[in-house]
């Protein structure tokens, strides 16, 4: 007889909170969680090469993106999720837009960004109100629409 033994291994991810500058100042309601997806899928395969991109890509998913405040959770794996912020970080031009893009929160678990991802998007609703892009009630409606989807956000 021969006795197999298997063991669980428990896959580690990591949320980056990101937040993206357009340095126009305008907001692009084109973008979707499936186009920026697609630029870090890029800018990944451009910066680390195909073996950096297939050890990265496969865990890779936006679980977050508001084009109006600039957020975004991004999961990786635990092992590359520092070639990903590598990439964001590097990133400077979206479909002929100039952009800025950093890292706010590095998570081990959603509940983390997530509380850093609601923080964050009432300080950019504020900053919005503040500067005149949006009004009181658009502001506030914005704010709670973003807050309702970031605590729906599911691993």
């Amino acid at each position: 007889q021969v006795l197999v033994l298997t063991s669980m291994v428990r896959f580690k991810n990591r949320y980056l909170l990101t937040e993206w500058r357009w340095h126009d100042g305008r907001v692009d309601e084109s973008l979707t969680d499936s186009v920026i997806l697609g630029i870090l899928r890029q800018c990944v395969a451009v910066n680390f090469g195909d073996i950096g991109a297939g050890a990265a890509l496969s865990s890779v998913a936006v679980k977050y993106w508001n084009p109006a405040t600039g957020l975004g959770v991004v999961r990786c794996g635990r092992d590359v999720h520092r070639e990903v912020w590598c990439c964001m970080t590097l990133l400077r031009d979206v479909k002929g837009r100039s952009v800025t893009v950093r890292v706010l929160h590095n998570g081990g678990t959603l509940r983390s960004s997530q509380a850093a991802a609601l923080r964050h998007s009432k300080e950019a609703y504020e900053r919005l109100e503040k500067n005149g892009a949006v009004r009181g009630d658009a502001a506030k409606k914005g704010s709670s629409a973003a807050a309702r989807a970031i605590d729906s956000l599911q691993p």
